[in-house]
């Protein structure tokens, strides 16, 4: 068993104040359902002794993914499970469930309060578990309250359930008392578990009659589609309107599930609406037999000494057998971060994705089925990669640094195919010597403020209007903030979770700070609820409009002044990728028939 302790970070800082109270008492509760009983959480407030929440956490959404699991997509669970112990007595929930082996970045831990206890992540590949976070102390409508699911922020390297300090949504439910939600987020597979692929696992997993794959990677994609679809399933046992789902969080996941999501039959679709924080997607991910994919599979089998001869079957065997300790002391060594893939028949991920975005197809399904999109980013993405690179902080690798073209260009590759990199070497490096600031600004650009763009500009493109899509942009750092965060890195994503989870209100938010906050969520909060037809408030009314928190907190409608220039980086993107050989979005369409809606 690994074991891990996060908390909120000091990035780039040597100070250390304490995250502030809660203000909260703790008391047993009990959930009767028709699937059995849970023992959870409620919390109460101080102040008045009323409740304020209930948490049931650490419950199973599928079976353990280990020994031959390993590398499969998700196995759902069997028809007859219960919440019950096997004495039918409620069960335990009280407690976070364990966390996917992953690599840290090197943060320093938060000196909390002696009442509150640091979050202590226990990793271990049996990890499958979501928490569910309920209105205490609130009627609940008779259609069930909305429901917020929450995708990881982190992305695909590394990351957990909201399963920190910082993550602790009490303060919602504080200023939400007239629209309260129900949260659901979920643990999953992360990193060298959860996005390995090669075309021996492709192999190992094939069904020869159906010549669909189990192990063409992705499976923390499908892990987070299962853990949404068990959602939708049991969320009315616990108050939740399975008709009324928003799910969100890291944009590029965000974005694969709501693609995901649109292309689905109508009655398997659960996504009403998605809020993509700091991200989309702006590249075809690499098939998961080809050549980077591949070399990353063959590196870690040569580091473990597996003859790479070996027939596929016997060396996915081999690997299922190393522990997760040993796959991560290699996978610290590897150039190659872990990251969707294009998976194959009836995978996560078709070939045809980007081209569906591309011609409008994805707006146009969202348009038909009535569905909204938050979508977004912060002033600062640059200083985010400044200060990884320095601090190793996304993999917890080594740094290195970026001195030559050469160097610029083993570096990208790592991340995008070549084609992708020469034009993007082109387009900034130009005259520049300051080889990291131009790795800098194709990061922020690539990974944040082109995709953010471009991706809504296509939706808007299918049909998609301000009333739909709605654009935000924070170019406001929090003075609070300096206690935890180097002043000089600004504001960025990750940087923004004490305003969209109200952690700020604990990490010393003046009154103002509060106030702009929530005039700034508001319309975030009504947008959760469903409301339409005047209820969201967004206040945008052109594509190259945002809702912003400007440098001083006041919130206002302004122009977006970097849409011109990022969107000329996504059309750079997609033109390089357009004269690929896949299939077009709207002829796979027609193909499929009603099978499509």
């Amino acid at each position: 068993m690994l074991r891990t302790v996060k908390s909120f970070t000091h990035i780039g800082s040597n100070k250390k104040k304490k995250i502030g109270a809660t203000k909260s008492t703790k008391k047993d509760t009990i959930l009767e359902t028709s699937r059995g009983a849970l023992i959870g959480t409620e919390v109460c407030d101080t102040k008045n002794y009323l409740p304020i929440y209930r948490l049931y956490a650490r419950i199973r959404y599928a079976l353990p993914p280990t020994g031959e699991r390993r590398w499969r997509k998700p196995e759902p669970l069997p028809p007859d499970w219960v919440f019950s112990d096997a004495n039918s007595q409620p069960r335990d929930y009280r407690t976070f469930g364990n966390i996917c082996p992953q690599l840290q970045g090197e943060y320093a831990a938060v000196d909390t309060s002696e009442w509150e206890e640091v979050v202590e992540n226990l990793m271990h590949e049996d990890c499958l578990y979501l928490n569910i976070w309920v209105p205490a102390g609130v009627p609940r409508p008779s259609e069930g309250w909305p429901v917020q699911f929450n995708f990881p922020v982190s992305g695909t390297q590394c990351g957990d359930g909201m399963q920190q300090n910082y993550f602790d949504p009490i303060d919602i439910f504080r200023e939400h008392r007239e629209d309260p939600r129900v949260l659901v987020s979920a643990n999953s597979r992360v990193g060298v578990l959860g996005y390995l692929s090669s075309e021996d696992l492709m192999k190992d997993g094939m069904d020869l009659r159906t010549r669909v794959s189990e192990s063409a990677g992705n499976y923390g994609l499908w892990d987070l589609r299962t853990a949404l679809q068990w959602t939708y399933d049991h969320i009315h046992l616990f108050g939740g309107n399975p008709n009324n789902i928003t799910a969100g969080g890291s944009g590029l996941i965000t974005a694969l599930q709501l693609h995901y999501d649109a292309f689905q039959s109508p009655e398997n679709r659960i996504i009403k609406r998605a809020f993509l924080y700091s991200s989309a997607i702006s590249i075809q991910p690499d098939p998961a037999n080809s050549y980077r994919p591949t070399r990353q599979f063959d590196e870690i089998c040569h580091q473990l000494m597996i003859d790479t001869n070996l027939p596929s079957k016997e060396k996915v065997r081999i690997l299922r057998e190393v522990s997760a300790e040993r796959l991560l002391t290699v996978v610290r060594t590897l150039e190659l971060d872990f990251l969707p893939v294009t998976d194959g028949k009836d995978g996560f991920v078709p070939a045809w994705l980007m081209q569906s975005i591309w011609n409008g197809e994805l707006g146009r399904r969202l348009k038909q089925r009535n569905a909204q999109v938050v979508i977004g980013d912060t002033c600062s993405e640059r200083s985010y990669y400044e200060h990884a690179g320095r601090a190793g902080i996304a993999t917890s690798r080594p740094s290195r640094g970026i001195s030559s073209r050469e160097a610029l260009m083993s570096k990208l590759k790592t991340h995008y195919p070549r084609d992708i990199c020469d034009e993007l070497i082109k387009k900034y490096a130009r005259d520049i010597t300051d080889w990291n600031s131009v790795y800098c600004d194709i990061m922020a650009d690539v990974q944040c403020h082109a995709p953010v763009r471009g991706f809504a500009q296509c939706l808007f493109y299918g049909g998609m209007s301000t009333q739909d899509v709605m654009r935000y942009h924070i170019a406001w750092r929090p003075k609070a903030l300096d206690e935890w965060i180097s002043p000089g890195l600004g504001i960025s994503h990750v940087m923004d979770i004490p305003i969209w989870f109200y952690s700020g209100w604990r990490i010393g938010f003046s009154k103002k700070d509060k106030q702009d906050v929530l005039i700034f969520t508001r319309a975030f909060s009504k947008f959760l609820k469903g409301e339409r037809n005047g209820g969201v408030i967004w206040g945008t009314a052109a594509e190259f409009e945002v809702r912003q928190i400007s440098p001083n907190g006041t919130v206002l409608v302004a122009e977006d002044q970097m849409w011109a220039r990022k969107l000329d980086v996504w059309n750079m993107l997609r033109e390089v990728q357009k004269g690929r050989d896949t299939p077009r979005a709207d002829s796979v369409v027609q193909g499929m028939g009603s099978q499509w809606g």
